[in-house]
């Protein structure tokens, strides 16, 4: 189908260019191809070639190409083109040299349509500029549509700059260029001030390039006049070049920009000549307003790869298109990603600016991440990491919309804006560094030291991965056990405590019984010690069959304690034979939940020596009797209900027998006024959905205060907790509880580093990459995980030394990128073969069915009937938090895998698939941390 109109020959020449991307892939034969307004030139290398020529010209054209005339028919009138064929000698075009305009870069093929989706297409023909080896960094601000706040982002970075200078006692020289030569907006706020500037950035370009003297003589006299009007801040120094002096410059502008460009000093001339007034001038950066939209006075700007670009724009439809197309000419001319993360070159930067929390609840929010981000040139590893495109959000403040001048955008900014200062403030601490954390070197033996301190992360992250070996002999107070003792410091707890396998049930049974005493684990939890006339015993009842022998001592001791204050003449309690008498119970299929009930509540009375009448108990109230006469107060403990009922999915007698502990039980010993009976039942999530099969939601949030779910907080606080059982980082486990999560998050840069990579990288933050890779889209992440990755992140670092750059990184954190990164591929195996484990289901269809399917057939996203996913597999996968089903996308290639289990599983990302992730894995996130 025709997908032009030629009205005028410049129609026919955007077709050329398009067709040989701007003239660098010429046809076969075709030497070059000049079109003019009268003609079109085809110079050929051979006269002989003129027929295969016409067949190019036919292809292209279709029937608009007469090839007897041999014209080309406009579709206006009966108007042509001729076209001229010449075979005169002339030399082949090999080495076009392609120029930052947008005329010349849209011709260019686009990423998308390249065989690779990680190397710029046109990497080879277009030489991009040697990267600046010498102050100052070059920082530039640009937007598609004017009126999103651009020149409030610039102002609110350089204030950040200043301010960050300040605190580290540092001096800096800064210039701000006005470079918006159509609609200056600084010039006229510095119209306000007392020192005015003696020369304009006008000025500066004509005597760039018509200098009447020698080029560097001249720009020493005009440096001299940029520094008159100097502007002190604390020892910092800012000089300011704006767009204009008087209104007639402005509206005679006979240089522009472009013509440094197509002057003979070379295509990326601009830059060069602002760096190297920045370089007389004697200034650290350089800071540079553009102009918006699809100008040539911003365009060698923008395409700049050396330059620190950033892009501002709203979520509106316009200004996210607009904004879209600039990122995908920009990713044509892209680095490669080794030379961004190497320093040498940038990627530019996304501002999202005049949020609102109601806009982000939008589908037009999500739709604008996955264009911009779909926009750019994607990274070149098969990882759910953080795209090479950087998104900031900031919010709407009214009061940003009207400012006056520099003074009343710093007060306005400092006072009302706290996201737009947050994200230029983690800017300037990516540039100015304190030498201790970033350029600090260490003796033989530090480093030494610094292994061993690793090497005792890897053990202590290794015992402490499976709660069943009992190691540990302290509680890591998080929100649910805080609500744990703040609610039950009186009465006795009846709780279900539910959550994920991994999430720390197991532990925390162990850590309770540990205690012995429930007033033991107030006074840890409240951090006081206190004196009580009766003590309150902790009996664990039920307990899981994977303990290891540390573990069994600590709850037979526990219920040793209780043994001794009933009657030493008491049997000891046997776990095994409890699970004995529960198979047993099973096998009576007549049983419904007042059976079970009695059950429960009859083994609890054997458990503690109290009898009935006719020998049964079956009834809370009775038991409450018999202790309160002993002046005894017991709390009894379940935990490893899983291994009691494994097939509750499919067998009634375990359903009802589960419901009759976790809502009979519990049901009934409400009822009891001032109980001398507490209960704690450690609950795996997902049998919830096979035992409460009315009103769960309700049931849930009855014990949702004691839910073990991690958000990020939690995590870091698990981490710094880690860190201190280990003796790293000078973590002190008595004042976790004091930390706010801002503290924990600077605290863990010893461990971790603030990013994963270099602290002024554009690479993420370490510890949201961390949880990012480690939750799923249902923003689920567990405890086991988490200490998982420390441990294969300090392993690999230990075992493979070299490779993970140690010695590049130990200065300043203990645990180098590299490690941090390859390490989540063995926790994901692990995640997999343990939930293989716990989900026969699961296990099954990742060996007979999943195995079937090669490495090309296991792509990101994908159509669950293309693997073999029937409904109740994909119900139980989404449960699972295996996959995620993108609802917002048409395509039946709509589920997707988080990371954590994607590597475990053996699949990849698909061509372009990146994007989407990322919008997805972000939306997650922003339910539980951001």
């Amino acid at each position: 189908m025709k997908d032009f109109k030629l009205l005028t020959w410049l129609d026919i020449r955007r077709i050329f260019r398009r067709k040989t991307n701007y003239g660098t892939n010429l046809p076969e034969n075709i030497v070059s191809i000049r079109c003019f307004s009268d003609a079109v030139e085809i110079n050929i290398a051979d006269e002989n070639f003129i027929n295969k020529v016409n067949d190019v010209l036919k292809e292209w054209f279709g029937d608009w190409y007469d090839e007897e005339e041999s014209v080309i028919r406009f579709d206006i009138g009966d108007a042509t083109l001729p076209v001229e064929f010449i075979s005169e000698e002339e030399p082949y075009i090999t080495d076009i040299e392609i120029r930052p305009f947008w005329e010349e870069i849209a011709y260019l093929e686009s990423n998308s349509e390249s065989d690779s989706e990680t190397e710029p297409a046109v990497k080879k023909i277009v030489k991009l500029p040697e990267a600046y080896t010498e102050k100052p960094s070059l920082i530039a601000f640009y937007s598609f549509k004017g009126g999103v706040g651009r020149t409030l982002n610039l102002t609110a970075h350089l204030f950040a700059l200043l301010d960050r200078a300040k605190e580290l006692n540092e001096s800096i020289n800064v210039l701000v260029i006005d470079a918006d030569l159509e609609a200056p907006g600084l010039t006229y706020w510095n119209a306000l001030a007392k020192q005015q500037p003696s020369v304009s950035f006008i000025n500066f370009l004509e005597v760039y390039h018509y200098s009447p003297i020698d080029r560097e003589k001249a720009l020493a006299l005009f440096a001299n006049e940029v520094k008159k009007s100097v502007k002190h801040e604390g020892n910092s120094q800012v000089y300011f070049l704006p767009a204009f002096l008087k209104d007639n410059e402005l509206l005679d502008i006979p240089i522009l920009p472009e013509h440094l460009v197509r002057g003979i000093d070379g295509t990326w001339e601009y830059g060069n000549a602002i760096h190297h007034l920045g370089e007389i001038l004697g200034v650290d950066y350089v800071f540079i307003d553009l102009r918006a939209g699809l100008s040539e006075i911003s365009s060698p700007i923008i395409f700049d790869p050396r330059i620190q670009r950033f892009l501002v724009t709203t979520i509106n439809d316009q200004s996210i298109q607009g904004t879209s197309l600039v990122l995908k000419q920009i990713g044509k001319v892209a680095p490669l990603e080794a030379e961004v993360k190497d320093k040498e070159y940038y990627d530019p930067s996304i501002i999202i600016s005049m949020l609102k929390e109601e806009f982000k609840k939008l589908p037009a929010f999500n739709n604008a991440l996955f264009e911009l981000i779909s926009a750019y040139v994607q990274s070149e590893e098969d990882k759910l990491d953080e795209p090479r495109l950087e998104i900031k959000e900031a919010y709407f403040v009214e009061e940003l919309l009207y400012v006056n001048d520099w003074e009343d955008a710093r007060s306005k900014l400092n006072r009302t804006s706290i996201s737009v200062m947050k994200i230029a403030q983690e800017w300037a601490e990516g540039e100015l560094i304190t030498t201790s954390t970033e350029e600090s070197s260490l003796s033989l033996r530090e480093e030494t030291d610094r292994l061993t301190e690793v090497n005792r992360l890897r053990d202590l992250s290794q015992r402490y991965e499976y709660a069943e070996n009992g190691e540990g002999e302290d509680l890591l107070v998080t929100e649910p056990l805080k609500n744990l003792a703040t609610n039950y410091k009186e009465q006795l707890p009846c709780v279900v405590s539910i959550g994920a396998k991994g999430a720390g049930k197991t532990f925390n049974y162990v850590q309770l019984s540990r205690f012995k005493y429930w007033e033991s684990f107030l006074d840890k939890i409240d951090n006081i010690s206190t004196s009580s006339e009766s003590q309150t015993y902790i009996f664990p009842l039920l307990q899981t069959g994977n303990l290891l022998d540390k573990a069994k001592n600590v709850t037979n001791e526990a219920r040793n304690n209780v043994r001794k204050a009933l009657s030493e003449n008491l049997p000891e309690f046997s776990p095994d034979g409890f699970k004995t008498k529960i198979q047993k119970a099973l096998s009576n299929i007549n049983w419904a939940e007042p059976e079970w009930t009695e059950f429960w509540i009859n083994e609890i009375s054997i458990a503690i020596g109290i009898n009935g009448e006719n020998g049964n108990v079956n009834n809370l109230s009775i038991i409450n009797r018999e202790l309160k006469k002993k002046n005894l107060r017991i709390i009894f403990l379940f935990d490893g209900l899983e291994n009691i009922f494994p097939e509750i999915s499919y067998q009634p007698q375990q359903e009802k027998a589960l419901r009759a502990l976790i809502q009979n039980v519990p049901g009934q010993l409400s009822e009891i006024r001032q109980s001398n009976i507490g209960l704690i039942i450690f609950l795996r999530r997902d049998f919830l959905r096979y035992t409460i099969k009315q009103d769960l939601k309700q049931f849930e949030n009855l014990y949702r205060p004691y839910d073990l779910s991690w958000d990020q907080e939690s995590f870091l606080r698990l981490v710094y907790w880690i860190c201190s059982k280990a003796q790293l980082i000078d973590a002190n486990q008595n004042i976790i509880g004091s930390l706010s999560k801002k503290n924990i998050i600077e605290e863990l840069q010893k461990l971790w580093g603030k990013k994963i990579g270099a602290d002024n990288s554009n690479e993420a933050y370490t510890h949201s990459w961390i949880f990012a890779a480690l939750t799923d889209f249902n923003n689920r992440l567990q405890a086991r995980d988490v200490v998982r990755l420390l441990y294969h992140a300090a392993d690999i670092t230990i075992e493979n030394y070299q490779e993970s750059q140690f010695v590049k990184w130990f200065a300043n954190r203990l645990l180098p990128p590299q490690a941090i990164r390859r390490a989540i591929e063995p926790c994901s195996r692990k995640k997999v073969d343990e939930a293989k484990e716990e989900y026969p289901t699961f296990g099954k269809w990742v060996d007979e069915t999943l195995y079937q399917f090669t490495p090309e057939q296991k792509k990101i996203p994908f159509a669950v009937e293309e693997l073999g996913m029937d409904q109740p597999t994909v119900r139980m996968l989404e449960e699972m938090g295996v996959i995620y089903e993108d609802t917002g996308k048409q395509d039946t290639a709509r589920f997707y895998m988080p990371e954590i289990f994607r590597e475990g599983l053996g699949f990849s990302l698909a061509r372009g698939a990146r994007p989407r992730v990322m919008v997805l894995k972000r939306k997650a996130l922003e339910k539980g941390i951001m």
